[in-house]
């Protein structure tokens, strides 16, 4: 049963789903005034479903793109892995809003790709379906807490197939 499922999900500390959960994700979007990337309702983007995959519409109108996030504690060593089409940049998002960013720009394709997100030690890596990719450093301060994030820009979708969230300690 479901609950069963749920419940072993968490005394375990493994986040996975097939497709998207909406309870696991949020939203950010620039506020130019306070200059910080800011909590927006889920509901600002378009989520659709069809045959397991969820397309995700970044249809918020408020600038260039908007992040979604996997707002997890990310203060051990963890893995997150994506199965993931689309979309503008996947990596770390500084999670008090300053615009501080660890990632890799993901470009345009038509297959689903796998992506791990990994920390181990002070070891923080992307892996593009098995292969370490080098990541843009954008003001990026390892020594605070940040969270993941999808990148999606205005109007252009993503669609995720699968995640896994995996705290290891």
């Amino acid at each position: 049963p479901k609950v069963a499922i749920v419940a072993l999900t968490l005394l375990s500390g493994m986040v996975q789903g097939s497709g998207f959960d909406e309870e696991e994700w949020s939203v950010r979007c620039w506020n130019s005034e306070a200059k910080r990337w800011e909590n927006r309702a889920l509901e600002v983007m378009t989520l659709r479903e069809h045959e397991g995959v969820t397309e995700v519409t970044n249809s918020s109108g408020v600038h260039r793109h908007a992040h979604l996030v996997f707002p997890a504690d990310l203060s051990g060593d963890f893995t997150f892995t994506i199965e993931l089409r689309g979309g503008y940049e996947l990596g770390f998002l500084n999670r008090e809003g300053k615009d501080e960013m660890l990632y890799l720009e993901l470009g345009e394709g038509n297959d689903f790709e796998t992506f791990t997100l990994s920390r181990k030690g002070s070891r923080i890596s992307i892996e593009r379906n098995g292969r370490v990719v080098p990541l843009v450093h954008f003001r990026f301060d390892y020594g605070e807490d940040f969270l993941i994030t999808l990148a999606i820009k205005d109007g252009e979708a993503a669609a995720i197939r699968s995640y896994t969230f995996h705290p290891r300690g």
